[in-house]
């Protein structure tokens, strides 16, 4: 086993997977902008037990808060997020609008999930799953390491 080629491979594998997810994004009505925004807001919370703050948002996309409070205008314009404050706190939080937006899309990216994984066998789609978390649990814990307690890639 050679784990320089194998190393390759994988790197290889993670662009593609990163280009193919950006062109799928991009078949969508704005892009994918919302359903990524959107699903990391929910996915955050899922997470860490409580949702993002503004502050946090700034810390792990490296904008600084103005730009972050200019992106997020438009999803609260709309109604798919609310800024709660306490203090000085500001907390980003999904209201039931941008629930269902996120629901929409998101069920119409997991039917194609579906379907990928379902070319697999059941033995495979296990150790596929099992291996794709383990990869990411330690690339995430290296940023852990790195960033000082932010989790998540």
């Amino acid at each position: 086993m050679n784990d320089n080629k194998d190393a390759e491979r994988a790197l290889s594998l993670i662009f593609r997977f990163k280009d193919c997810m950006r062109r799928y994004k991009a078949q969508t009505e704005d892009r994918g902008k919302k359903f990524v925004i959107l699903g990391s807001l929910r996915e955050y919370e899922a997470r860490n037990g409580r949702p993002v703050t503004v502050s946090e948002i700034a810390r792990i996309s490296g904008l600084a808060m103005p730009n972050v409070s200019r992106l997020l205008k438009p999803f609260e314009k709309e109604g798919l997020i609310r800024r709660d404050r306490a203090g000085r706190t500001v907390s980003v939080i999904l209201t039931p609008e941008g629930d269902a937006a996120l629901a929409a899309q998101r069920d119409l990216f997991e039917q194609d999930i579906a379907s990928a994984l379902g070319m697999l066998g059941e033995e495979e789609r296990s150790r596929y799953l099992a291996c794709s978390e383990k990869i990411l649990s330690f690339f995430e814990s290296k940023l852990e390491n790195l960033t000082a307690g932010e989790t998540g890639c």
